[in-house]
């Protein structure tokens, strides 16, 4: 099996609240895309695992009977969402494109770069089940406390794992996080407030944490100590709420550790404008110039 080393670029012609055509060129190590909306980066990272999902394709839902029903029952004609995205393995370099109705699937081509090698269709899907894909923590994955990039190998691993969490967290400010990690895997902090502000509590909600940010390195930082390897890792963070002061530190914190761990991690943001050029963060379309 092939293991994708790195996520070169990506574009998509619209998705969900992400509507606008968006095309994004990600660094080596860490890039932070930054969207007016948390909803928007919830839906961008919603679209980047189906490319890389390989029980979604179904070709039969732009025949024409299909096509009939939809815009019966769903008054309107079938939207379509293309989307591409460039990668790197230890061997070669591929373009994947996939076309979507919602969630499904019904075009798909995967190039090797440099050669005349295409798949289509299910081959596309053959191929996919063959490689090490990234981790993309989404929305639904985010309000997890197990650990979903990397499980503690033995009570050793699992110590370091909780010493990095804790010594981060004290880095960006937070020098009572109490972050707990057990034999299972799962995450856990002794507090209940939001560390960053004590002025007002919070339900702890894994999006919502910086907490649950760290916890997400900590992972990818661990099994590439582990295996010499990481896949990239796709993960969001919400930052509303935190002042400017404070989201730097945390991306800041993010953006040493993968360039020293030489790991690629991809952070979902959403934040001012004047932020994004203090973090150097790619920037999605201001929804105003569309007049919204």
């Amino acid at each position: 099996m092939e293991t994708i080393r790195e996520i070169v670029s990506f574009s998509h012609g619209g998705y969900g609240a992400m509507w606008y055509p968006f095309s994004a060129r990600l660094r080596e190590n860490h890039t932070a895309i930054s969207a007016e909306s948390y909803y928007e980066i919830q839906d961008l990272l919603r679209l980047l695992k189906l490319m890389f999902a390989t029980n979604n394709h179904h070709p039969d839902l732009v025949n024409k009977e299909n096509r009939e029903q939809a815009n019966k029952y769903l008054l309107g004609p079938i939207k379509k969402s293309l989307c591409s995205v460039r990668f790197r393995t230890e061997k070669n370099e591929y373009v994947l494109t996939r076309c979507f109705v919602e969630q499904y699937s019904t075009e798909a081509t995967l190039q090797k770069v440099d050669s005349s090698v295409v798949f289509r269709g299910h081959d596309v899907i053959q191929m996919l089940s063959k490689f090490h894909k990234p981790i993309i923590i989404d929305s639904t994955s985010m309000q997890a406390t197990k650990s979903l990039i990397f499980k503690p190998i033995n009570d050793y691993s699992r110590t370091c794992m909780m010493a990095l969490a804790n010594g981060w967290a004290k880095m960006i400010g937070i020098s009572d996080s109490g972050i707990h990690l057990n034999q299972d895997g799962r995450w856990s902090t002794s507090g209940e407030l939001d560390y960053f502000s004590k002025r007002r509590s919070m339900a702890r909600t894994a999006s919502a944490s910086p907490l649950r940010l760290i916890t997400n390195l900590v992972q990818a930082v661990m099994k590439k100590r582990s295996y010499n390897l990481c896949t990239p890792i796709f993960s969001q963070f919400n930052m509303e709420g935190l002042n400017q002061f404070e989201a730097i530190t945390v991306m800041d914190l993010v953006n040493c550790v993968s360039r020293e761990e030489g790991i690629q991690f991809i952070v979902g943001i959403n934040t001012s404008s004047d932020t994004n050029s203090m973090i150097d963060a790619i920037e999605t379309p201001r929804l105003s110039i569309y007049g919204v």
